[in-house]
């Protein structure tokens, strides 16, 4: 039996010629036959709605603000929209994709490792073809 070679042991995932641990689970390097990196979307539909809502309600109330010298209600409804339109927009931008390594095997394709870091799933992914070319 050949001896045991380490591709990767790094944040709870350890990949090796002979086995793959991902957080506690195990997979057989000989049952996986391939291995990839799906891409979500991040959801931004409620950021994009409050961003959208948000401006109209500015680009609505600034006339009325700007007609009326005294700092009233109309100014308040100014800065309370324009303060959702920065949240929004701040909200928007923070959302990031999800990456999931996806591992094929003869009983189906599996959910091996989600991650908001492409970096990880990448080097988690090479290391995983590596022990299955290593395994020829």
């Amino acid at each position: 039996m050949a001896e045991e070679r380490s591709f990767l042991n790094d944040g709870g995932v350890y990949v090796s010629n002979t086995r793959i641990i991902i957080h506690g689970t195990t997979y057989a390097t000989a049952n996986v036959t391939s291995v990839r990196k799906q891409i979500v979307p991040a959801n931004r539909g409620c950021a994009l709605i409050l961003a959208i809502f948000s401006a109209l309600g500015v680009v609505s109330i600034l006339p009325v603000a700007l007609a009326r010298n005294d700092v009233g209600e109309a100014w308040m409804s100014f800065f309370f929209c324009a303060i959702l339109l920065i949240v929004g927009i701040a909200w928007f931008r923070s959302q990031k994709p999800s990456y999931h390594l996806m591992l094929a095997t003869a009983g189906g394709e599996r959910q091996g490792l989600t991650s908001k870091d492409e970096a990880v799933v990448d080097r988690v992914t090479a290391a995983i073809a590596d022990a299955i070319i290593h395994r020829g």
